[in-house]
């Protein structure tokens, strides 16, 4: 049977945003690669009797041209839609944002600085939508793995298994625990 935390990671696997336009850029490159088929096709020249290569050639252009078409078409609605339509484009960067809640909240405390990547991705995600990350997600007990509260003064906000701690105004700096300890040990004297 599948559990439920199973069918969340499937839902919130993908970031949607960075799916379409990582779609769009595919897109343009299929479309760029068939016009250059198109003309490449146009210089063939065969075995075959000069009025059939011809007319096999115009289909092979045609059809050519007309997947081009197609893949433009798809890339300008797309691009279109996610730069016109801001209730649809806040609607996925909401979801990609709690997405990356998720993932920060299933961290396995085994680096730090997967941590400190999705906390920075969270925030740049936060930012497009005007949301303040730290209204989504209680610092204090970022991870089900509590800091011991001598460091939580300094501030440390997560502590992984190799002794490296997530700390800094902007949670993007990783120290060593024995590093946070001289720190603590300068401030209190």
């Amino acid at each position: 049977m599948t559990k439920q935390s199973e069918y969340m990671e499937a839902f919130f696997g993908v970031e949607l945003n960075q799916k379409f336009e990582d779609m769009i850029l595919e897109l343009k490159d299929a479309e760029e690669s068939l016009k250059k088929l198109s003309k490449e096709i146009g210089k063939l020249e065969g075995n075959l009797p000069a009025e059939e290569a011809k007319e096999l050639n115009k289909e092979c252009r045609a059809i050519a041209y007309e997947n081009v078409q197609q893949i433009k078409d798809v890339r300008t609605f797309l691009d279109f839609y996610l730069k016109s339509d801001k209730t649809s484009t806040h609607i996925i960067l909401e979801r990609d944002a709690y997405m990356k809640i998720y993932q920060i909240f299933k961290w396995d405390g085994a680096d730090v600085r997967d941590l400190k990547r999705w906390i920075k991705e969270l925030k740049e995600i936060t930012d497009k939508i005007g949301l303040n990350m730290r209204d989504l997600i209680n610092f204090k007990k970022l991870t089900a793995q509590p800091v011991p509260e001598v460091f939580v003064k300094f501030p440390v906000y997560a502590l992984d298994r190799q002794g490296y701690c997530l700390t800094g105004p902007a949670f993007d700096s990783v120290m060593h625990v024995d590093e946070v300890r001289e720190k603590i040990a300068e401030q209190n004297r």
